[in-house]
């Protein structure tokens, strides 16, 4: 079978787009995570005497939601598991939400970088994983596109 539907290429060519940008996503929680719990103000800004000790809050939710990614990815590419991916997407979506209510509840203002943050990788996660889990479920189980 040579011929490929225009839709099967378009829906090809999508999914690789979408990976980049999942691969872009996970790339920018990892390094801003890291820029956030050392203090580098290059991505996030530097409200260390407004946060106080709550800074320190979320330096550690940042690193936890580096070693999350870091696992999620990992049972992603050797699990072969786009449906984590996802789960993923959800739960960083999950957490502008409850960003914006830990900022009220400690009555403090939270760089909206973060919320941005959480939303862009949320949805990359979200769609991609969708994505690619919906078309493992087609191909019987087997990815569709491996190329990681």
């Amino acid at each position: 079978m040579q011929t490929k539907t225009l839709a099967g290429k378009t829906l090809d060519i999508v999914e690789l787009l979408l990976q980049v940008n999942f691969n872009a996503a996970v790339l920018l929680v990892l390094i801003s995570s890291a820029l956030s719990m050392f203090g580098g103000a290059i991505y996030f800004e530097d409200n260390s005497d407004l946060y106080g000790p709550l800074a320190n809050n979320l330096r550690l939710m940042m690193f936890y939601l580096s070693l999350v990614q870091i696992a999620v990815y990992s049972f992603y590419l050797y699990g072969n598991s786009p449906a984590a991916v996802a789960g993923l997407g959800v739960f960083l979506l999950l957490l502008t939400a409850s960003l914006g209510f830990y900022a009220s509840i400690n009555q403090i203002e939270i760089d909206e970088k973060y919320a941005e943050l959480f939303l862009y990788a949320g949805a990359s996660h979200l769609v991609y994983g969708g994505l690619a889990a919906f078309r493992q479920d087609r191909h019987g189980g087997s990815s569709a596109s491996k190329g990681h």
